[in-house]
């Protein structure tokens, strides 16, 4: 056979041929090579195992296209990025408008403090501008430091790992409600501190200003001439002022164990518990008259007025004011609360 190629080709066209052929199969080993080699870095990119060559021939790699194969799954992956990445959008969208609607300044810090997400109400509350926060720490942002304010609510969430509440955070004169959570990642590490601030300074002053005005009028009852009481629904005393102590003789701690009906004459005692149990059903009374029975035994016929006072519609206290009168006792009615 090899004579008659001989004869047919000569010497040099079947050198000129074993060559070309050679060639060829060089080439197509190559071009074996950089598809399986293609291949593989593909599938290692999308996470799966490259495959082994006695898993797959090189006939059958040239005939199934695996480059084509896994590009139309690139196209599918990709798709769905696409439609992942809306979707992440829309819902970025929707949870902006949540911050942007809701009364409360609400910050999302990383585990070194850097904000990541606020919303518009901390910028009012804290008297900061637009983009003031963007890659600045919490401390340095809103309270002027390089270091943590005192009682710093995410120090103490980066050492106990828990949620923290405190009810009045007082920064530059103003009253803040704050509220924070950890956010974990799958080993217990704490990987970012939501952060909200309610500002209470409103209300801290109006209590302040409530407070003053009761020891106001602490003050005016105290010294008043009249015998001042206020007293509870179970018959305890709340408050008596200094002309009550002094006719009654009781010391601050026996009034504490004192009910209404202690300080009632005997003989009056029936009806005052009626008349104190009918003011708590919400019925009214006239000018009242009983006579009270001090620690020494000593009876002091009074006449005044008691009003009722309501907290969510349930009696909270009486509030009685009464003068003591000198004439004959025996005209007390024994109405008392």
């Amino acid at each position: 056979m090899k004579s008659i190629i001989h004869k047919l080709f000569g010497e040099s066209d079947l050198e000129r041929l074993t060559s070309e052929n050679r060639m060829l199969r060089e080439a197509q080993f190559r071009q074996i090579e950089y598809i399986r080699k293609k291949t593989n870095q593909l599938l290692l990119l999308m996470g799966t195992l490259p495959i082994r060559p006695e898993e797959l021939d090189d006939d059958t790699l040239i005939g199934i296209d695996p480059i084509g194969v896994v590009a139309e799954s690139f196209v599918q992956i990709l798709g769905h990025e696409k439609n992942l990445n809306e979707r992440l959008r829309v819902a970025h969208d929707e949870i902006q408008a949540i911050l942007a609607s809701v009364g409360i300044g609400i910050m999302v810090l990383d585990s070194n403090m850097n904000v990541q997400i606020y919303n518009q109400r901390v910028l009012e509350m804290f008297g900061l501008d637009e983009g003031s926060l963007s890659g600045k720490t919490c401390c340095k942002a809103i309270c002027g430091s390089d270091s943590y304010p005192p009682n710093c609510a995410f120090e103490r969430i980066m050492e106990t790992r828990r949620p923290v509440h405190q009810t009045d955070w007082v920064l530059n004169g103003k009253h803040f409600e704050v509220s924070g959570v950890p956010v974990k990642n799958r080993f217990g590490d704490v990987t970012q501190v939501v952060l909200a601030y309610t500002d209470i300074t409103r209300r801290i002053e109006t209590e302040r200003n409530l407070r003053d005005r009761e020891q106001m009028y602490l003050a005016v009852f105290e010294n008043a001439g009249d015998i001042v009481q206020c007293v509870a629904p179970d018959g305890g005393f709340i408050f008596v002022n200094r002309a009550w102590r002094e006719h009654l003789g009781y010391s601050p701690d026996e009034i504490a164990g004192l009910k209404i009906w202690n300080i009632i004459a005997p003989e009056n005692r029936t009806a005052c518990i009626e008349h104190f149990n009918s003011l708590l059903k919400g019925e009214q009374l006239s000018e009242v008259e009983t006579v009270f029975f001090s620690k020494d035994c000593k009876e002091l016929p009074v006449k005044g007025h008691v009003t009722i006072s309501y907290s969510n519609g349930k009696p909270m206290a009486t509030f009685g004011m009464f003068r003591i009168e000198h004439g004959d006792k025996s005209s007390a009615s024994g109405q008392q609360s």
